[in-house]
């Protein structure tokens, strides 16, 4: 049946409801009210859907002196980056700043599903590895952060072992690193400085060497054996090429407005101070499908402990920087052990200040600091970040991390 309009009683409907949802004064009592609201309202949306899981994060950070003593760092600033880069949204929350605490310690929560990067820096001492994880349970094992002495160093792992009754926990071994300025396996002098950090009842019961270690005030990564890559690749396929990755920051000449605009110098200088490289790795590989030259870095096989990436630019830079020193280290430990050890040499000069390549070609390596959505920087043979449109096919130096608590 029709319905008869009525416009005046609409109209006086439509008064009392506007001069419901449009006060003259907002007084106290409604503010309660609403509040109240959307308390309750939060709360049938929780009852539905359950609280959002977090986990919950503890961060040790030790530090290590050239001699071999350790400690609890106090003084040691733990920097958190907590990033999604699957799914929509994606999350690239603020870097958090945290200081330890007397025991060494931060704690933080991380939403289930989200990934977080994790680093420490010691005043005097190099920064730490950065670590990425995914929050997935309710607590995790603490994790162990050591700042070292600056510098380029041969590093394994001292395992001490005591009394079951040790305070540092039901383990079978406690890993500490060990650093040295040449290649050594000599369980003498390994068993030397182990000496320096046992505690009461522990004896030095092994030790396993890993590799060259770079470690700067900023950033901290290991050379492991096997880590060039014995070919060139593109940065990406074509299903991931023009492909944009949420929550990496373009740094180049041509996207960006401002002060900077075109100023290629500025690019390059803001593409060396980039040392996020393991957290790079993991937007990259978790947002697209066909970077070759990031997945080639997981396709390697290595140690169950070890943690490897694509090298920023500023630590690909910090690669080329210190070539003396690290082709200096590797040929000790290729001459002392050939089958172990696997290194390609770093481009050289010689006395005539013409460059040496003792791999036979002239070469680029690939970053994992982004230009754009078609490409990476990368360093070249002498030095130089760049990004050539003309040259699409590069070689791979992988870094690497490793865990000293098992």
């Amino acid at each position: 049946m029709k319905q008869e309009w009525k416009p005046d009683e609409l109209r006086a409907t439509s008064e009392e409801i506007r001069g419901a949802v449009m006060p003259k004064s907002i007084t106290p009592e409604m503010v309660g009210g609403t509040l109240v609201g959307l308390v309750d309202a939060v709360g049938e949306i929780v009852d539905v859907l359950g609280e959002i899981p977090r986990e919950h994060v503890k961060v040790r950070v030790n530090t290590l002196d050239a001699e071999g003593h350790t400690a609890q760092s106090t003084e040691a600033t733990v920097y958190v980056d907590i990033f999604t880069t699957k799914g929509y949204p994606a999350v690239n929350l603020p870097r958090k700043e945290l200081t330890v605490n007397e025991e060494g310690l931060v704690e933080f929560d991380v939403p289930h599903g989200f990934q977080f990067a994790v680093f420490a820096k010691h005043p005097g001492l190099s920064a730490s590895f950065q670590w990425v994880h995914t929050a997935a349970v309710d607590n995790r094992q603490t994790i162990v952060l050591w700042c070292v002495p600056i510098g380029v160093w041969w590093m394994g792992a001292i395992f001490h072992g005591g009394e079951e009754d040790r305070d540092w926990g039901d383990e079978p071994y406690r890993p500490t690193p060990f650093l040295f300025d040449h290649y050594t396996s000599d369980w003498d002098e390994i068993e030397e400085r182990a000496n320096a950090d046992l505690r009461q009842d522990e004896n030095f019961m092994d030790y396993y060497t890993y590799g060259i270690m770079v470690a700067t005030a900023d950033t901290c990564f290991m050379i492991a054996s096997n880590s060039f890559s014995k070919e060139t690749m593109v940065w990406c396929n074509s299903r991931a090429y023009g492909m944009y990755i949420p929550g990496m920051e373009h740094i180049n000449n041509h996207t960006e407005t401002g002060r900077y605009a075109g100023d290629y110098t500025e690019a390059q200088n803001r593409a060396r101070a980039d040392m996020d490289g393991n957290m790079n790795t993991a937007k990259i590989l978790g947002a697209v499908s066909g970077a070759l030259a990031a997945e080639w870095v997981g396709s390697v096989v290595y140690d169950y402990t070890e943690n490897r990436w694509l090298p920023s630019a500023g630590q690909m830079y910090l690669i080329w920087l210190n070539r003396a020193a690290i082709n200096s280290l590797m040929q000790e430990a290729m001459a002392a052990d050939p089958d172990t050890w696997v290194y390609a040499l770093l481009p050289y000069q010689n006395d005539k200040g013409q460059w040496q390549n003792p791999n036979g070609h002239t070469e680029y390596w690939w970053t994992s600091t982004v230009f754009d959505d078609y490409c990476s920087w990368v360093v070249d043979y002498d030095g130089y970040i760049r990004y050539d449109l003309r040259r699409n096919t590069y070689y791979v130096r992988a870094v690497s991390a490793f865990h000293f608590e098992y």
